[in-house]
């Protein structure tokens, strides 16, 4: 699979999450319990054949595990497997929801992070795991991070910039970047998305330090969801 072409699907993927299903009201949001994670399994390249797994401590057969997606068009799934992170979230009500992440990788200079917000709900064997966010998948040319920002949301809101491949450019050279809000929709009982724009300027691509464009743009995306 040819490096350019698996990130030209990438950033076409990453603009395709739909949220689905809906309930009258959000479940009230209890405290995730202790949990573990794990990377999925590898083939003999190191490469992901099953997605990452987030399991509660004291029930581990209780999981997560990060689904794969199939660009459409192609029979290769891809699968999430590749370096799980996990962030602890607060939540109204005194809940706490998990912030989870792992790779997909073939092998080449582009990888995609596929992006999940999941609650823990119920008790005794009817407990389950439910994933709030749609796919959203952010490649390895990009920016993400949960703010807290109380007088757009009550519920932690992701903040995702990932680059616009221009023409004539390269991977890492600086690009113009698509940057996307996701808010919880209690109503809903998912994330959906608040808003997009593209930024007027370029920003470093990323290839000897960091993709910084959230912090430069943080008054455009304020003023973006104080308004929605």
């Amino acid at each position: 699979m040819k490096t350019s072409l698996v990130l030209v699907n990438f950033a076409l993927l990453i603009t395709t999450g739909l949220a689905l299903g809906q309930s009258a009201s959000a479940p009230a949001s209890q405290a995730f319990p202790p949990f573990t994670q794990s990377q999925g399994n590898l083939d003999a390249d190191g490469l992901p054949t099953s997605g990452a797994k987030l399991c509660v401590a004291a029930k581990p057969t209780l999981c997560y595990q990060m689904p794969s997606e199939t660009y459409p068009g192609s029979t290769v799934a891809w699968e999430f497997g590749l370096q799980p992170l996990s962030q602890r979230l607060t939540v109204p009500g005194g809940g706490s929801w998990i912030f989870f992440s792992a790779m997909f990788s073939a092998g080449g200079s582009g990888t995609l992070t596929r992006l999940a917000v999941l609650r823990y709900q119920g008790d005794g064997n009817a407990a389950k795991i439910v994933n709030l966010m749609p796919f959203v998948g952010a490649t390895n040319v990009s920016e993400f991070a949960m703010w807290t920002v109380p007088t757009a949301s009550a519920y932690p809101i992701l903040v995702h910039a990932d680059f616009v491949w221009g023409d004539g450019e390269a991977h890492f050279d600086p690009h113009l970047y698509t940057v996307e809000a996701w808010k919880f929709d209690p109503g809903a009982d998912h994330y959906v998305k608040a808003f997009q724009y593209q930024t007027s300027q370029k920003y470093a691509g990323g290839d000897s330090s960091p993709v910084r464009v959230l912090t430069p743009e943080r008054d455009q995306i304020m003023s973006h969801l104080n308004s929605k």
